[in-house]
């Protein structure tokens, strides 16, 4: 199956772009890797670049060398980033002992996932991680063809400010502002009960 982007990058050319990395690529790398943290139980950024790098290597990422590389590392790291959050709740719904018998806490296993967590914020987080799972799908559908819309969502996404989305995506500042526009009137017509007058 084809794609837009082109064909699928060779594992030397996928050396090859990670190699040119500039600084500043990685700077920014390092920040899009630190948002998509939360809830992965990865300490630290690197090991999130790192794990986005393995499956790139394994094959089970695909990079098309038509998308430039570190929009797409963003898109990866995202995408694996879920994957871990949804393999750790899998691993959550089978305790590895009876805890109705034991009234141990410090022998009790952390079943919530974090100690702080309690069930009640399991059930809430899970609700509203489903109501906006379900817009993320309609906007992303809605924006699929536009590269520019794609990337400043993934500035808001990441919190990175406007002229750091402008240097990844090597966007002038009028295309920026075009593409921002486009952002607006999109959401407008797929949420037009949820804008504020």
């Amino acid at each position: 199956m084809g794609s837009k982007y082109g064909t699928a990058a060779t594992l030397d050319q996928i050396e090859e772009a990670i190699e040119s990395l500039t600084d500043a690529d990685w700077v920014r790398l390092r920040k899009m890797a630190y948002a998509n943290l939360w809830g992965t139980r990865l300490d630290d950024p690197e090991e999130l670049i790192n794990e986005t790098f393995k499956r790139l290597y394994s094959g089970s990422r695909t990079w098309n060398m038509g998308m430039a590389f570190v929009p797409w590392m963003r898109s990866a790291m995202k995408s694996v980033s879920d994957d871990l959050r949804n393999r750790k709740a899998i691993k959550l719904e089978t305790p590895t002992a009876n805890l109705s018998d034991d009234c141990n806490p410090d022998t009790t296993p952390d079943v919530f996932g974090i100690d702080e967590t309690t069930p009640l914020d399991l059930i809430l987080t899970e609700e509203a991680r489903a109501l906006a799972e379900a817009d993320l799908v309609k906007i992303e559908a809605h924006f699929k063809t536009n590269q520019n819309v794609e990337l400043i969502l993934m500035g808001i996404e990441d919190g990175l400010k406007p002229e750091e989305v402008r240097e990844i995506g090597g966007l002038t500042l009028t295309q920026y502002e075009t593409a921002r526009k486009q952002l607006r009137r999109g959401l407008d017509k797929l949420f037009p009960k949820r804008r504020g007058k």
